[in-house]
């Protein structure tokens, strides 16, 4: 099969992706950086839109498989149907509101070339508002990105059911990784600093696996050594 090109090799929304990323410096609750200090940790929101932007497919090439497009015309149509009728969607797609405002199959369809421009545009759209801290656990915005992230697996040959693997092999603070998980596709973490090891296993696996139990037992440990001390 001829190599068809990511999205990242023929564009991406930089100026977007950037206001994302400053606003995010300030956002304190919810966010890994309050989990532990760390000196390189790179922007989520950039983290995020780098990774869609590899993983998936750009619909204008050549050697995108049809398959793609077919995935691309039905996943961003039904989420542009929700931004129509969300308002909490429509408030978080509010720079590219013309855009899900008029976007359908028809404009979108696989079978014409002429869409194939719109659905590239469609894409890095996505991208963009997909940046924005506030939809990083929008359902809306989940559901759509991991669709996208298994039909360009799949397309490219992936075995249907599995999930596309990121590998990071320095890790640091996880961002990588954990952006990795939240798009739809698997992630190897590592790093040679232990400390970064530990805040990745805390991270991508103890935190999605105890959840609130884990919050709480955290605050006991704390409480205790506090009384001891």
């Amino acid at each position: 099969m001829d190599y068809p090109k990511r999205l990242i090799e023929v564009d991406l929304p930089i100026k977007e992706i950037s206001a994302h990323a400053r606003r995010e410096k300030s956002i304190r609750h919810g966010h890994i950086s309050t989990l532990h200090i760390w000196w390189a940790r790179r922007p989520l929101a950039a983290c995020r839109a780098v990774l869609c932007a590899s993983l998936w497919l750009d619909p204008a090439d050549k050697f995108c498989p049809k398959s793609f497009r077919i995935s691309v015309s039905t996943v961003l149509s039904q989420f542009a149907k929700q931004v129509r009728s969300d308002k909490t969607l429509m408030a978080l797609c509010q720079s590219h509101w013309t855009l899900w405002n008029s976007l359908n199959q028809t404009r979108l369809n696989p079978d014409n070339e002429a869409c194939y421009w719109d659905m590239r545009t469609a894409l890095l759209a996505f991208i963009a508002d997909f940046a924005n801290w506030d939809a990083s656990t929008n359902p809306a915005f989940l559901q759509t990105a991991r669709a996208l992230t298994q039909a360009a697996h799949e397309a490219l040959g992936g075995e249907p059911g599995s999930l596309p693997l990121v590998v990071d092999p320095f890790a640091g603070g996880g961002s990588i990784p954990l952006e990795a998980l939240r798009i739809g596709a698997d992630a190897y973490a590592s790093d040679l600093n232990p400390v970064a090891v530990l805040l990745n296993k805390v991270l991508l696996e103890y935190i999605p696996k105890y959840g609130q139990r884990l919050a709480d037992e955290v605050r006991r440990w704390g409480d205790w050594i506090s009384l001891e001390a």
